[in-house]
């Protein structure tokens, strides 16, 4: 039934995006022109630098243009999105991922489903969207996840907690945006504190 919920608010959330309509995300823009000198490297060369003068600077190449081998992490957030295109993928994942961590802390399911549509649809989110921080959404998408993972292991559900916890860490590793790993590791070390 949750499914059903989250699928629901998020076609009519985003259902211009159903439509064909697509966001003029200006970070994505700003991307390509970052990433362009990788981008010629890499077609003269055959692999990508490791380092790029195209932001900052000068800066690790893999942040702006990495090339992965990856690729579990990204069939694991597909799977968990249910193959949805963006943005629907991102609050259908954020639902998702939430709702979990709600019932490994025992919530009431339908308390569950209030706070995960809660979490996804807050208005931080839909502005990071639109300005095209993806791989900032997807990590805070993927935050509950990974949290409920580490107190599965606290409920001495060893196996499952750790096998959900290897997939959520790797897909949160995998997003690459390390602010949002920080303060998931501030989250999980306030809950060991107490």
């Amino acid at each position: 039934m949750a499914v059903a919920i989250f699928l629901i608010v998020t076609a009519f959330y985003c259902s211009p995006a159903l439509q064909g309509k697509v966001l003029p995300q200006h970070d994505l823009a700003q991307w390509v022109g970052m990433s362009k000198d990788q981008q010629n490297y890499m077609d003269k060369n055959g692999h990508a630098p490791l380092w790029t003068n195209g932001m900052f600077s000068g800066m690790p190449g893999y942040v702006i243009a990495g090339y992965s081998n990856a690729w579990l992490p990204g069939y694991f957030i597909a799977i968990l999105s249910l193959f949805l295109p963006q943005p629907l993928n991102f609050f259908f994942l954020a639902c998702i991922c939430f709702y979990f961590l709600s019932q490994v802390l025992k919530v009431k399911p339908w308390i569950g489903i209030l706070g995960a549509l809660m979490y996804a649809y807050a208005t931080y989110n839909p502005i990071i969207i639109t300005v095209g921080h993806v791989t900032k959404m997807f990590s805070i998408a993927l935050m509950p996840g990974f949290i409920a993972s580490i107190l599965l292991l606290f409920d001495k559900k060893y196996w499952l907690g750790t096998a959900l916890l290897a997939f959520f860490t790797s897909a949160l590793v995998a997003e690459s945006h390390y602010q949002i790993v920080y303060y998931t590791i501030i989250i999980i070390l306030k809950f060991l504190t107490k």
